[in-house]
């Protein structure tokens, strides 16, 4: 029998109380999963880094209660990293001397420092600790920066990155199974650095992710070198203006017939990044219906009214397919995409220099028609009404600076009034960020558009007074930079990249 997991990302920022972990782990097994996975990185109150803890993280209290209030399940398998995505501890005062690099730009330990191993080894046995599972993941996937550093460059000149993988994490794997527990890894750098799956001890779980494709040949790899395999789809948020919902239901299906043609012992169904004005009330339907789909193969229709009504199921199939489906700007992944633009960058003018092409077109009246119409199927207080806001707030806010852009060399008066309507539209995110932080989701985002807020205000003071054509008059584009300077016609003060 598969084993049925959802992964639930705290390390994005997340506060979750223990009324929200033990209501969402219960739901989670009724609604066919076996096991809830904690992903955790550096938003754990690891006993050995105190100067690692920020503000609301999971505590070993919280860890220990709710294992006492779920005695029949699901089980709770502890997510660790002990390699890459470790940038929560090297941009952190107590950890900057482990960074690979600088920390600034780091988000990965080095393997060769003397004390990478022993710190490795003191974030599992945190873990052990609390966590009574015999899985216990400690990462490994997205290692990019391996071998950067002048310690790693030189070793990786004789044992390659292979060996620098496996020199770290294979040590750790066999530790684990010392302690009588069942180490598990992400697939992605093994398959890049296969000469490394020689160092692991064949206990070892691998998580094949596949967030764009189907499993099969990358897993079938892993299965004929003798380990067993979860293969893992995506609730695929992380990149979307609120979700891809059509790509979320082919990867989960793909993934299932997948796991059963190779006799996979799992699916674990990640959910990443509920950061930037994305949160988990909203996303909760789908990945509980993906764990009803994996159980007993429900369809999708009814397996996501399940857990939400016919508004929910309606207005889903709009915000998750329909209008991403109109615009290759919301489809965008990487740095790109619509929250990095909008939001995370804090320079929201880069979303309508991106985007102001399709709402200017033909694309923007059709995705202004498909929000009218979620704001009349849902109503007041609906949990969508969230991801409907964010689009509605962005279409409007990009058609206020085009409107600025086209009306600055006429009036620029006019320009600033634009200007200053479109600000008043990015003011309505402010209590939909305040309150997702008070139900355990970021509480970075409130700053992050109080800061967007105080930039445009900026750009604002920067737009001329008067009326008409002035000498030496900026271009509109250069009055929304950061790094612009009034009277610095040339520009000499840049020094940045411009986007």
């Amino acid at each position: 029998m598969q084993v049925k997991i959802w992964l639930y990302d705290l390390a994005r920022e997340q506060s979750p109380t223990a009324t929200q972990l033990l209501e969402r782990s219960r739901a989670a097994a009724a609604n066919g999963y076996d096991a809830v996975g904690l992903y955790l990185e550096h938003r754990f109150a690891y006993p050995s880094t105190p100067w690692a803890h920020g503000d609301g993280i999971l505590t070993p209290q919280m860890v220990r209660d709710l294992r006492a209030a779920l005695p029949d399940g699901p089980r709770l398998i502890p997510f660790l990293n002990v390699l890459g995505h470790t940038e929560g501890f090297v941009r952190t005062r107590g950890g900057a001397h482990l960074a690979e690099g600088p920390a600034r730009f780091s988000a990965s330990i080095c393997p060769s420092h003397p004390a990478a191993q022993q710190f490795a080894r003191m974030l599992i046995a945190d873990a052990l600790e609390v966590f009574d599972d015999e899985w216990v993941h400690i990462g490994g996937d997205e290692t990019w920066q391996l071998g950067q550093c002048p310690l790693c460059s030189v070793r990786a000149e004789k044992i390659g990155k292979d060996g620098l993988y496996a020199e770290h994490l294979g040590p750790l794997c066999h530790w684990l199974v010392e302690r009588g527990r069942r180490p598990c890894l992400w697939g992605d750098m093994l398959l890049q650095h296969p000469h490394a799956l020689d160092a692991l001890p064949r206990e070892t779980i691998l998580f094949d992710w596949q967030y764009d494709r189907a499993p099969g040949e990358t897993s079938r790899v892993f299965r004929e070198r003798g380990f067993d395999v979860v293969c893992s789809p995506a609730v695929k948020s992380y990149h979307a203006p609120w979700l891809f919902l059509d790509q979320t239901r082919e990867n989960v299906d793909l993934h299932r017939r997948d796991a059963a043609d190779l006799g996979a012992l799992g699916i674990c169904v990640t959910s990443w990044e509920c950061f930037g004005l994305s949160d988990y009330r909203s996303l909760l339907p789908v990945v509980y219906a993906c764990g009803q789909r994996l159980a007993d193969e429900r369809d999708w229709t009814e397996a996501i009214r399940a857990n939400s009504d016919d508004a929910y199921v309606e207005a889903a199939e709009i915000l998750g397919a329909t209008i991403p489906n109109r615009s290759e700007v919301l489809r965008r992944t990487g740095l790109d995409r619509f929250r990095f633009l909008f939001l995370l960058g804090q320079d929201p003018f880069a979303l309508w220099r991106a985007w102001r092409g399709e709402v200017r077109g033909e694309i923007g009246p059709g995705i202004a028609a498909d929000l009218a119409r979620v704001d009349r199927i849902l109503p007041d207080g609906h949990t969508l009404r969230r991801a409907w806001l964010v689009l509605d707030v962005a279409l409007r806010w990009v058609q206020q600076v085009e409107q600025a852009a086209e009306r600055y060399a006429v009036d620029p008066a006019e320009s600033r009034a634009a200007l200053q309507a479109g600000r008043m539209q990015l003011e309505r995110l402010v209590p939909l960020a305040e309150e997702i932080a008070a139900e355990g989701g970021s509480s970075v985002d409130p700053v992050r558009i109080a800061r967007v807020l105080d930039h445009v205000a900026g750009v604002i003071d920067n737009v001329p007074t008067g009326r008409g054509l002035q000498r030496a008059q900026p271009a509109f584009d250069e009055l929304l930079r950061r790094d612009y300077v009034p009277g610095d016609q040339a520009g000499w003060g840049f020094a940045g990249p411009r986007t």
